[in-house]
């Protein structure tokens, strides 16, 4: 039986306002996802920056900045 079947098997016996709390619950999961998929992507851009145009010292940030 697939991981999606045994959901199934399991809301067969599960009532209307339990089944719209998994829905909105299943809604959140999906959203966190994206975003995570988001942040790993710009994570991703951020190392591809570094290894392309290195890093600077925290002292001439700080001095860029008027710190």
């Amino acid at each position: 039986m697939t991981l999606k079947e045994k959901l199934i098997t399991e809301l067969n016996d599960v009532s209307d306002p339990l089944i719209i709390k998994i829905i909105d619950f299943l809604h959140e999961l999906k959203d966190q996802q994206l975003e995570d998929d988001e942040d790993i992507a710009d994570a991703h851009a951020a190392l591809a920056t570094v290894k392309n145009e290195g890093t600077i010292s925290w002292e001439v940030l700080k001095a860029e900045i008027s710190l």
